[in-house]
Formats: structure tokens, sequence, C-alpha cells
């Protein structure tokens, strides 16, 4: 491929001169413009991990309800039931996918609170941006005994705040556990994600 040289001065093409650093400088500017977007996604993310974990310590011993209610408002149901139910999400109706998440939220609740202990500290380590919206927040759950137990919490923005997406305890994804684990479930239950919902809701009220 032949590309025609490119000079800036009276025997260059002048007006592709001034359009390339235009476009230089706009580029830049751009650039530099998304910086503090960027830091406050990151900041905003990291804030909303802070309080996931504060009401999860301050529900402990709390019946789960009190927790899921709390958690309700900063986790993304929509896309952790989609990408967890599957094919068995794109053939349910409103009414179905509705009572999954339902029964979804009670299970994330479940979920953090067994990763979570009252004890626990929350150490933040750093947060990374995930294309132009999501992060994730690098973090560790200190044990009363020293130990530590690494998490990441994938965040995006949702209304005026940041909702969880997926959560990775020393790199296993809890939405690809519970994904692997509901598959088979599913498979003997003819796909049926209302019959899936019904025994998972069956579950959860058992460990009341």
């Amino acid at each position: 491929m032949y590309f025609r040289p490119f000079f800036c001065g009276p025997k260059g093409i002048v007006s592709s001169c001034g359009r390339f650093f235009v476009l230089a400088a706009l580029c830049s500017s751009l650039f530099l413009g998304f910086q503090p977007a960027i830091a406050a996604n990151v900041d905003g993310a990291i804030a909303a991990v802070e309080k996931i974990h504060a009401a999860t310590v301050a529900s402990a011993g709390a019946p789960r309800s009190r927790l899921a209610g709390l958690l309700e408002r900063y986790l993304d149901l929509g896309d952790i039931a989609r990408k967890v139910a599957g094919k068995a999400w794109e053939t349910a109706g409103e009414a179905e996918r509705r009572e999954f998440r339902l029964v979804l939220r009670d299970v994330m609740a479940v979920e953090l609170g067994r990763r979570i202990r009252p004890d626990d500290r929350l150490r933040i380590s750093g947060a990374k941006a995930i294309g132009s919206t999501d992060v994730v927040v690098l973090s560790s759950q200190i044990r009363r005994d020293g130990s530590a137990r690494r998490l990441d919490w994938k965040m995006r923005p949702c209304g005026g705040s940041f909702c969880l997406f997926d959560i990775a305890g020393n790199g296993a994804s809890l939405t690809v556990a519970r994904r692997d684990d509901y598959a088979p479930r599913l498979k003997a239950l003819g796909g049926s994600l209302a019959a899936l919902t019904a025994s998972l809701r069956t579950e959860l009220d058992r460990q009341n």
C-alpha cells in the first residue's frame, strides 16, 4: 500500500496540514475532557461498593429480606438475570422475568452475606475503567485473623448511582457460577424460567 508523503510548508499540503493539527488538538481536548468523567465514574463506583459492603455487614443476622431490600438499588438485576438465565431468559414472558429478578435479588443477598462477614474490613486497593462507563473496583476482605480474600466488584452507572453487575471472589465470577449451576437445572425443567424461579424460592424459604 502506498502512502503519499505528507509535508507542512510552502510546498506542502497546507490545507491538509492545518486539518491534521486541528484534528490532533480536538483529539487531545476530547481525551483530556474524558479524564474528569472517568475519575467521577471511579469515585462513584467505589462509593457504591462501600455502601453495599456496609449494608451487608449491618444486616448480618437479620432476615434476608432486609438486605435484599437495601441491595436492590445497587444491583443491575436485569443484566445479571439475563446472563444467568441464558436462553431461558429470551423465551420467558415479562411476568416470569420480573419474578426471576426478584428471586435473584434474594439469591444475591444470600451470596453477599456468605462472602462478607460482620467482622470483615473492606480494603480497596484500586479501580479501573472497563470500556467507556463500567468500572471494576479491586478490594480485599480483611479477616479478623489478618488473612485476606480478594473481591473484584464490576459496577456500572444506573440512575444517580452505580450498580453491581458481577462480583468475583479470588477470580471466580458469581454470575458465571450461578449460570453454570442453573443451566442443568433449567434443562431438567424443560427450559422453564418460571419453574426454576419456584425451585429457587423454595430453597430460599427453607434457609429461613
